[in-house]
């Protein structure tokens, strides 16, 4: 009788303990923490930042950011914010009319060195199979479309459909990184752009 009353004294005081303990330190305390605001970071240029602001200017494929945070096994994130300026298309249709070799697409994604693809839009109406060909680019502006020996050779009227390769702002890369130096940012199919482009990045160190 002493014993089993002794072994209930025990077990009862045990699960008095357990209760009191559980309630000084609860289980939801592992999930308690709230951020009410966003992380903050320093972005001021500085030997050994972390994260930033860097401008890939208008016409290169490529930026060096300095810090020493950089190595070569750092994860870096990469994000963009670019200003696209009105009209700026990289695809369409043009109308070259009847009598006329030439027609005119206004664009502010075109630029000196671009890839443009060109094709008809009715073969039927154009005489002699002609084909087209980029006449001139007037950088921002606008390029000339004509025909390939620039002969008149529209009957009736014709539309010409065009698209200029690898114009979008997107896809970034990291190019390289020197440990402790620098690592190099850029567009991932390393072509330039005809805009200026700010990439927002962010260094994080493995162990």
């Amino acid at each position: 009788m002493k014993i089993c009353t002794l072994a209930l004294a025990v077990a009862t005081a045990f699960a008095t303990f357990a209760q009191a303990a559980h309630a000084r330190t609860p289980t939801e305390a592992l999930f308690r923490p709230l951020m009410k605001g966003p992380i903050m970071t320093r972005a001021t240029s500085a030997a050994n930042q972390w994260a930033g602001r860097t401008t890939i200017a208008s016409g290169s494929a490529t930026q060096v950011v300095s810090t020493s945070q950089a190595n070569s096994d750092s994860i870096i994130s990469l994000g963009i914010e670019v200003a696209v300026p009105a009209a700026y298309t990289t695809l369409g249709r043009t109308a070259i009319a009847s009598g006329v070799s030439f027609g005119t697409a206004s664009t502010t994604a075109i630029w000196s060195g671009d890839v443009v693809g060109l094709t008809w839009e009715s073969p039927n109406v154009i005489t002699s199979g002609q084909a087209l060909r980029v006449d001139s680019i007037v950088g921002g502006v606008s390029f000339a479309i004509a025909t390939a020996n620039s002969l008149t050779t529209v009957a009736s009227g014709a539309v010409a459909m065009w698209s200029i390769a690898a114009k979008d702002h997107q896809g970034l890369k990291v190019n390289t990184i020197s440990s402790g130096n620098f690592f190099t940012l850029g567009w991932a199919d390393g072509r330039a752009r005809p805009l200026a482009a700010t990439v927002m990045w962010e260094v994080r160190r493995t162990r």
